[in-house]
């Protein structure tokens, strides 16, 4: 069959730019409690953790939330699947935000920001994530 010039432009611009990826790597560097970079064997990657949240350099429990996550995962090998890979975050969070890659992280067979809402260092989003975050007792933002 030969195709048309037509028919492979259209076929380009209805297949998505960007798949999902699935990640492995070490953690090199956390930026706060829901930020870190992973290094793979050909890049590092900025992961942001999916449905959930911590707080931001400039507010209070900063220091806390990037310690506990430094702790559980700094170093280690951590797998990572981008949003629209099989996530509690799929459908209802986009697979990028800003330079970061939005994924569920795992290191070990701990999901890693199920044990940061455990910690209590971050807060689940139900936005993002439904309920599948949700803990007795945890923050949740809205």
């Amino acid at each position: 069959m030969r195709w048309s010039l037509g028919i492979v432009l259209a076929l380009a611009l209805v297949t998505p730019a960007q798949c999902a990826e699935d990640f492995l790597g070490t953690v090199v560097a956390v930026a706060d409690g829901d930020t870190f970079r992973l290094k793979t064997d050909d890049r590092v990657v900025k992961i942001r953790l999916c449905g959930v949240d911590s707080p931001e350099r400039s507010e209070p429990g900063y220091g806390a939330a990037a310690g506990a996550l430094a702790t559980l995962i700094e170093g280690k090998m951590v797998h990572c699947l981008q949003v629209g890979m099989g996530t509690p975050c799929d459908s209802r969070s986009k697979p990028m935000s800003r330079d970061r890659v939005v994924a569920q992280c795992f290191v070990g067979d701990k999901d890693v920001a199920a044990e940061m809402v455990r910690a209590k260092q971050a807060c689940y989003w139900p936005r993002f994530s439904g309920d599948h975050y949700r803990v007795d007792g945890a923050c949740v933002r809205r």
